[in-house]
């Protein structure tokens, strides 16, 4: 039985400018965006001190409340094993995109594997909303709202696109905040914490999935958490959970 609306036939008629603007926003939820976005943070974070009072520790932290979402989704995925709409795997690129540019605006627009619950929808809850609460530009209830904002965009776009249904990226913003609220409870935002959960949460993704991405998340998460916490207790001779 689906578990949509109709959002498939409604993506399908949406004009082909519609559709490349949403794959556009969609890449904001994208990994290699996201981490994109932690690394440029932490070279724009040198030069303007006033985002943050501890540069490194915070986009350490987010690096890690991104594998943790990503891995607990993977997880999810594999719990639920629901497919996504009809032709989410497929799409014709426009005729005014040339040829060289087909490839990218096939993976732009289309969705493969698993669809419930989003992970777009998921990760941007978490990592901007971590984002909100670790840096200190604005305040932070303006700093919430742009969060609250970008997620709410992305999550549109995988259901304009036809990747996902409604209750999918309803579901996956849903655990993104409580998994952000989690995290934060349980690590007071230490980065040393933060990644000693997202490893854990990765051997689950690797152990359920067995994929090749999951087994690279793992590792990150497990490789950055040993350096991280040899480096914290060099630097500060002390117990690296106080991190």
């Amino acid at each position: 039985m689906s578990r949509g609306f109709g959002e498939a036939q409604f993506a399908s008629q949406l004009p082909e400018a519609v559709t490349a603007i949403a794959g556009l926003v969609t890449q904001l939820g994208d990994m290699w965006f996201v981490v994109v976005g932690i690394c440029a943070l932490y070279v724009m974070g040198t030069r303007y001190r006033s985002l943050t009072e501890s540069l490194t520790d915070d986009c350490v932290y987010l690096l890690a409340l991104t594998v943790g979402a990503y891995s607990l989704t993977v997880v999810l995925k594999h719990v639920f094993g629901l497919p996504r709409p009809p032709g989410a795997a497929t799409a014709t690129p426009p005729t005014w995109i040339p040829a060289i540019g087909h490839a990218a605006y096939e993976s732009m627009v289309t969705g493969d594997g698993f669809g419930f619950p989003s992970g777009h929808a998921l990760k941007t809850t978490a990592v901007y909303g971590g984002a909100a609460f670790a840096l200190d530009f604005w305040d932070r209830p303006r700093r919430l709202a742009l969060a609250g904002v970008l997620s709410t965009l992305v999550a549109a776009s995988r259901v304009f696109l036809g990747v996902h249904y409604v209750v999918d990226v309803v579901f996956g913003s849903v655990v993104g905040v409580a998994f952000l609220a989690g995290v934060i409870r349980l690590t007071d935002q230490r980065p040393t914490r933060a990644l000693a959960l997202s490893t854990v949460l990765g051997g689950l993704a690797f152990a359920t999935s067995g994929t090749s991405k999951s087994g690279l998340a793992f590792a990150a998460a497990a490789i950055g958490f040993v350096v991280w916490a040899a480096t914290d207790r060099l630097a500060v001779g002390a117990d690296p959970v106080e991190r």
